[in-house]
């Protein structure tokens, strides 16, 4: 959950919930003073858009122009809690006329039209148009935690959404197009499996760490 690798420009998430706005808000800024033509992406939830920090940062980003994708993955429910409950406005992409910015929703289990919106409004912040908001709408199977005995869904709702699984829709649709093979999507599978597999069997035969690493990065020293 909590990644980052910032070689590829993943600057990491954090605990916060709504947190990464400000933090997007910095990354842009870097960009348009140092002129280069970087784009910074902010994933939050449906939960998340209610939070203060959100409306602030997508605010200043439209006043000062920068080069930011607010991007809502609305899977329906903030932890338990139907976003048609917590939030008064139909779709949460509405919110981006408050602040001047585009606002688009999208399906957010069909890849291609993810990607095609998600295309726009990079160019248009290379143009230095400055932000959009991108609200995908798709669903989880799971709880939001571990445990989580999901009470507030029902069954047949969760399974009208795994009819419309993204992947076996990609699929459908690269094989409808003719971009791809059932083999060659065949050897994908194959290779995950093979990459799990090997990620498993290096964990079974990893040693335990030693018992005094068990502070290591967890407090600093000072002199």
């Amino acid at each position: 959950m909590h990644i980052a690798d910032v070689n590829k420009g993943m600057l990491g998430a954090n605990g916060i919930v709504g947190g990464g706005g400000p933090l997007a808000c910095g990354s842009g800024l870097t960009a348009k003073v140092l002129g280069t033509d970087q784009v910074t992406a902010c994933f939050y939830g449906d939960g998340a858009a209610e939070q203060g920090t959100m409306h602030e940062a997508m605010n200043l980003a439209s006043i000062w122009k920068l080069p930011v994708l607010f991007v809502c993955e609305n899977n329906l429910y903030a932890e338990s809690t139907p976003y048609t409950y917590h939030g008064a406005s139909k779709s949460f992409a509405e919110r981006a006329t408050a602040y001047d910015m585009p606002g688009v929703l999208v399906d957010g289990t069909d890849v291609f039209a993810v990607y095609e919106v998600a295309g726009e409004a990079v160019a248009r912040a290379r143009r230095g148009e400055g932000p959009s908001l991108i609200e995908n709408r798709a669903f989880r199977y799971y709880g939001h935690f571990q445990g989580d005995g999901m009470a507030y869904r029902t069954e047949d709702e969760v399974a009208g959404y795994r009819a419309r699984d993204p992947i076996e829709s990609f699929k459908r649709q690269v094989l409808a197009r003719g971009l791809v093979s059932q083999a060659e999507l065949a050897e994908i599978d194959t290779q995950a499996a093979r990459v799990i597999e090997e990620a498993i069997r290096f964990s079974d035969e990893s040693p335990y760490p030693a018992l005094e690493e068990c502070l290591t990065d967890v407090y600093v020293s000072y002199p």
